[in-house]
């Protein structure tokens, strides 16, 4: 069983990345709901910019539930495009000196729950840094994986299709489709998605 999570800047290139590997393995993808599904639901705005606290938490408990219950669902392989740890990245970099301790305490308390799920349900996390510029967000998740020694395997790579080959090298399975394949049928997916 291969439960794999993509991590990187948060970007849409983590979810391409995602997405052709869970192609080129012929495994389940999870990927994040959109921001705006979030908003519908629980009557937010719809610019994630304008969110304030109280939104902003929501948003993040919101999409660790869902994705929670999307990838107990599959049980089996399958690869998450790191969600369970980029909306909290998010939020601890949205708000990184709270005044209030309360509010402190609930960013704690949340990536405390986050980081056991993925120690317990991850069998590699894979985290993308090589063509990215540093940034806040880029910066914290390596951080954070550190601080609670959780195993993760950097990828340091020119382009997605070599991040690709250096991934399935390192689960060492055989890839039911090309890396240029996977990433071209990644891309025509999410582009018409």
């Amino acid at each position: 069983m291969k439960r794999i999570a993509v991590t990187g800047s948060g970007s849409r290139e983590d979810t391409l990345v995602a997405k052709a590997l869970s192609i080129m393995c012929g495994y389940d993808l999870c990927i994040s709901p959109p921001f705006s599904q979030t908003a519908i639901k629980y009557g937010m705005s719809m610019d994630i910019e304008m969110c304030q606290w109280p939104d902003s938490y929501v948003y993040c408990l919101d999409v660790f539930t869902e994705r929670i219950i999307v990838e107990q669902q599959y049980g089996g392989n399958f690869v998450s495009d790191g969600s369970v740890f980029k909306e909290l990245v998010w939020l601890k970099c949205r708000y990184p000196h709270l005044e209030l301790i309360y509010e402190q305490s609930m960013i704690h308390s949340l990536e405390r729950v986050v980081v056991a799920y993925s120690a317990k349900n991850y069998d590699i996390i894979f985290h993308l840094s090589g063509r990215q510029k540093s940034s806040i967000t880029g910066d914290c998740l390596p951080q954070l994986l550190d601080m609670y020694g959780i195993p993760y395997k950097p990828i340091h790579s020119p382009d997605s299709e070599t991040d690709l080959k250096a991934m399935v090298e390192y689960l060492g399975i055989s890839p039911v489709m090309s890396a240029s394949f996977s990433l071209s049928k990644a891309t025509r997916e999410l582009t018409f998605k």
